[in-house]
């Protein structure tokens, strides 16, 4: 039997397996200090951003782009935190280590052409080498459901740096009425409201020699980051 077949007689519940709470909560009266990834510069050299606390006019103070916030100057966005809380939740991992349990933390903020997504994933049952030759055993408190020591789990996924993954709108979807002799027929257009980004939707909005430059350019920031860590 096919996947098809199965989810025509069984239903799409017999095809996944929920990730119990994982799920997000959208607050619109949302908590700053559960969202300091908004406030972390990624281009600070410090070794550790992680620790950035929001400034006193949080709700309308955040690191998004200049264009991003000139455009949408009152657009003070929607921000969600996982059903599980800040101490996150267990899932099995099916795809990333089979067999291995992940410890997922989650937070996202919305806006109207942007989307930021702070998803973390720690390794809980792994055994932390503190440096003075002895392990600790940081396995994730099932009974408690105790996360709190999180941040010396090593990292499965997620920036170490505390910053986000940035999802900037390139484009949106217009519809316009076109009369015709038969009937109103519905058109949909598209509109680039990114014109830096445009490149990225296809051969039909780029040139081979622009698309060449930008994959030069994102392989010569691998190879920076790469040396810059093993100086450290």
């Amino acid at each position: 039997v096919n996947n098809d077949e199965k989810f025509q007689s069984e239903g799409i519940i017999q095809l996944v397996s929920p990730l119990v709470g994982c799920d997000v909560l959208w607050d619109p009266n949302w908590d700053p200090e559960k969202h300091a990834y908004l406030y972390v510069d990624e281009y600070d050299d410090k070794d550790d951003i992680r620790g950035s606390s929001p400034p006193s006019d949080a709700a309308s103070t955040t690191t998004r782009s200049k264009k991003a916030q000139k455009d949408n100057d009152n657009d003070e966005g929607l921000h969600a935190t996982m059903e599980a809380g800040s101490k996150g939740a267990i899932v099995d991992s099916i795809s990333l280590i089979p067999g291995k349990r992940i410890l997922i933390k989650d937070e996202l903020s919305l806006w109207k052409d942007e989307f930021w997504i702070n998803d973390r994933g720690y390794d809980p049952d792994a055994i932390i080498d503190t440096g003075n030759g002895v392990g600790d055993d940081e396995e994730y408190d099932d009974e408690n459901n105790d996360a709190r020591s999180s941040s010396r789990m090593p990292f499965v996924y997620g920036n170490r740096r505390g910053i986000p993954y940035k999802l900037e709108r390139v484009s949106s979807i217009s519809s316009a009425i076109e009369e015709t002799r038969k009937e109103d027929t519905l058109l949909l257009q598209r509109k680039i409201s990114n014109q830096e980004l445009a490149w990225t939707m296809g051969e039909d909005y780029r040139e081979q020699a622009v698309y060449e430059e930008k994959l030069h350019a994102v392989e010569v920031e691998e190879v920076i980051s790469l040396l810059d860590a093993r100086k450290k």
